[in-house]
């Protein structure tokens, strides 16, 4: 506030003035409001003279912190160019209005000179329902450096300086600029989608620089879409890595953070009623069939309806999971997968795991039991009706009996059994490939994986 109140020396005594009239000193931080001892002091409170010279003494509440201090030392070489006459009576001047009096229209005229925030107009570009709102938001906070990174929580002496560094390199302080761009990961990531569209880019210094060019995409509809989503996307990725890295100590991959901005883009897409005929598989596989695929698809003649089962929503105030496996014959491996929708058809939770290698139907049960594992551990899944979703025949038929199965199953099916009818108010059953593409998506995505994946959402 130090260019909005501005004490002109001209116009100032020495003090005893301000004594008389009991002026609250307001705005370059001379009182305050949760520091002084008296917000009520007047200017002679705040110093004494000796001889003809007059020394600021001011009182705090509590004991500084290191960036107070600092804060401290701008505001006494700021007032110390004020120069106080003892013979005169003081009075305040309302600099940035030309008739020396306080309004609001004048402060707010002047806040707009001195912020640092950019303009609103930019942003308008990120308001397009291209992605979920509360991602919008999180990309806003981004831009406006208002996220609780690392170089943050220092400033605020919540964390000491020691534990700054970045979550991902931990050679530099994370902030902002250095967790979404610089670092060699973050860059990794910008990169391998430049190359999928053979586009060379040169990052800029700052976030919001990197945004204003984002939006200079010349391509059909569609894929500005696509652009324009998937910067936050990347974004949204970048910070769920690093808070997976910070709180459950996870890490994932370069291929799986690649993966996971193919694979939210894929889910967002189907949000934007634009004809899409690709499948996350499809796309994951093949990114460039985003590129063009507008065009592609307005002329690409609906398959028949027997091939083309849509997945359902669960009745309202249930839940449904979805879950797949898939195997790898030549490299003996075996993954699963699993998504968990509410009644809107909103994702909840995720898995993709590698597991031990077993035949198809076996590693199907494995899917459905550690979906029921999550449901049971979490009070906001277990406590509503709930549907498990495979499309593997024989594993339904299994966990739905009393007994039986194979031998090398018996504790996931007598574990599931035990948890459908006695913990869970919940039913499985069985329903075609075509419903299952997500799971589906996301136990081939397992394959390459060397650790569980699993993610709320």
């Amino acid at each position: 506030m130090e260019q909005v109140l501005q004490l002109d020396p001209r116009l100032m005594g020495g003090g005893v003035g301000f004594q008389d009239a009991e002026a609250e000193i307001v705005g370059n931080g001379l009182v305050d409001p949760l520091e002084d001892v008296n917000q009520l002091a007047s200017v002679s409170s705040l110093g004494f003279w000796d001889g003809s010279k007059w020394y600021w003494s001011l009182d705090w509440k509590r004991a500084l912190r290191p960036r107070d201090v600092e804060d401290l030392d701008h505001l006494l070489s700021i007032v110390g160019h004020v120069s106080l006459d003892v013979s005169s009576s003081d009075k305040f001047i309302w600099a940035p209005d030309k008739n020396g009096r306080f309004s609001v229209s004048s402060i707010t005229k002047e806040l707009d000179k001195t912020s640092p925030m950019v303009s609103s107009d930019i942003f308008k570009s990120l308001w397009k329902g291209l992605v979920p709102h509360r991602i919008d938001i999180f990309v806003w906070f981004a831009l406006m450096g208002k996220l609780n990174t690392k170089g943050k929580l220092v400033r605020l002496s919540i964390i000491p300086p020691s534990e700054a560094s970045c979550s991902f390199c931990k050679q530099h302080i994370e902030d902002e600029e250095h967790l979404f761009i610089h670092c060699e990961l973050s860059r990794k990531l910008w990169y391998w989608w430049f190359a999928l569209w053979d586009i060379s880019w040169v990052l800029p210094r700052s976030l919001k620089d990197l945004f204003l060019q984002w939006n200079n995409c010349h391509a059909d509809c569609f894929f500005k879409k696509v652009w324009k989503a998937t910067f936050c996307i990347i974004l949204w990725t970048l910070w769920k890595e690093r808070n997976a890295r910070v709180f459950s100590n996870i890490v994932c991959s370069d291929k799986q953070l690649q993966d996971m901005v193919l694979l939210r883009l894929c889910w967002w897409i189907k949000g934007w009623q634009d004809p899409f005929p690709y499948s996350s598989n499809e796309v994951m596989l093949n990114p460039k069939c985003l590129k063009g695929c507008l065009a592609a698809g307005r002329n690409v003649n609906p398959a028949p309806s027997h091939e083309i089962p849509l997945w359902s929503p669960p009745p309202q105030s249930s839940f449904k999971w979805n879950t797949d496996a898939s195997l790898d014959p030549i490299r003996s491996r075996s993954a699963i997968g699993g998504v968990l929708r509410d009644s809107f058809g909103n994702f909840m939770c995720i898995f993709s795991c590698p597991i031990p290698h077993l035949e198809i139907n076996s590693a199907e049960v494995y899917a459905l039991f550690r979906a029921v594992k999550i449901s049971l551990s979490s009070p906001l899944i277990n406590s509503n009706h709930l549907i498990f979703e495979s499309d593997s025949a024989n594993a339904v038929k299994w966990c739905n009996e009393r007994s039986g199965g194979p031998w090398n199953l018996n504790f996931m099916l007598n574990f599931i059994r035990s948890a459908i009818h006695s913990h869970l108010n919940a039913k499985i059953i069985h329903k075609g490939r075509g419903s299952n593409a997500v799971a589906d998506a996301l136990a081939k995505s397992g394959i390459r994986r060397e650790n569980d994946f699993m993610a709320w959402l």
